[in-house]
């Protein structure tokens, strides 16, 4: 499949999954996720979608695993908004780099001289 279909079928799958997330997921934490990558196989058998949740108070190791038993209705839900012939199988990872991005902006505030009024 060539490169460019490829990355436009990868923002539609984030985008959709962002929209049932929000609009159709049963499990309240799902609206607090935000999908930040998709990347599928070049053979379109297998998705990994990357999310963040902004949500301090979220235990990420049990929002991981339930977004990965939830998987099978979030293929199926893409299933019937998809134009191909197959729907990935969707694995979810969590994406750390606004963790890491906040830590380095709390260190940057310790770090800088006070303002002047």
């Amino acid at each position: 499949m060539a490169g460019h279909r490829l990355e436009h079928l990868n923002e539609a799958i984030r985008q959709k999954l962002g929209t049932i997330l929000i609009e159709e997921a049963k499990d309240p934490r799902f609206k607090l996720v935000t999908i930040t990558r998709v990347s599928l196989a070049k053979d379109l058998s297998f998705a990994r979608v990357d999310f963040a949740a902004f949500e301090p108070s979220i235990e990420i190791s049990a929002l991981t695993d339930s977004l990965n038993r939830a998987a099978g209705f979030f293929s199926y839900t893409l299933s019937r908004s998809l134009s191909t012939r197959q729907t990935p199988k969707l694995q979810f990872y969590y994406d750390s780099g606004f963790d890491y991005a906040q830590e380095i902006e709390t260190l940057l505030a310790q770090v800088r001289p006070p303002e002047e009024p």
